[in-house]
């Protein structure tokens, strides 16, 4: 049986996977709702909730270098958004961030609303009838920050912490 840290890199990672993922019909098909650059370049949709710092969240400026999100007047930043630039410029497109509540990731890609969704989604065998995932781009620890002095110190597991 894996232990528990295991598990939980072997979630995150899984999580992480999706980052990347959802990855069906890039660039997608020429139709009436597709939105062009001024340029006539190709445009990536990207979808995320902009609310998962450090890998993507949402502010008031363009500092940094965050991207506006489309049909409102924030920006997003964070490492989704660091790997979409790359993959928009991969691509010779131009990036469009779309702010979509965690639930309608998914169906926006499937829907053709968006290309791609980059945030911290698992694949599930549920998730993989209907969308395609990618390799991860990043690999992260789940840890519990405890006081040294508290009961939950020497825990092991999620339930230890339960104490």
């Amino acid at each position: 049986m894996m232990n528990y840290k295991k598990y939980l890199k072997l979630a995150v990672c899984t999580c992480l996977a999706a980052s990347l993922a959802i990855m069906s019909g890039c660039g997608g098909s020429s139709s009436g709702g597709d939105k062009k650059a001024a340029s006539n370049k190709k445009v990536f949709r990207v979808g995320m909730e902009c609310s998962y710092a450090p890998y993507n969240w949402s502010q008031p400026t363009a500092d940094g270098g965050a991207v506006k999100i489309n049909g409102t007047n924030e920006y997003a930043y964070g490492y989704d958004i660091m790997m979409a630039k790359k993959l928009a410029d991969s691509m010779g497109a131009t990036l469009e961030v779309n702010k979509i509540e965690w639930d309608g990731l998914a169906p926006a890609v499937i829907s053709g609303k968006i290309d791609a969704v980059i945030a911290g989604m698992s694949i599930t065998s549920k998730r993989k009838q209907s969308v395609d995932f990618t390799k991860p781009y990043y690999y992260a620890s789940v840890v519990a920050l405890v006081r040294a002095d508290s009961k939950q110190a020497k825990a092991q597991t999620i339930a230890d912490l339960d104490r």
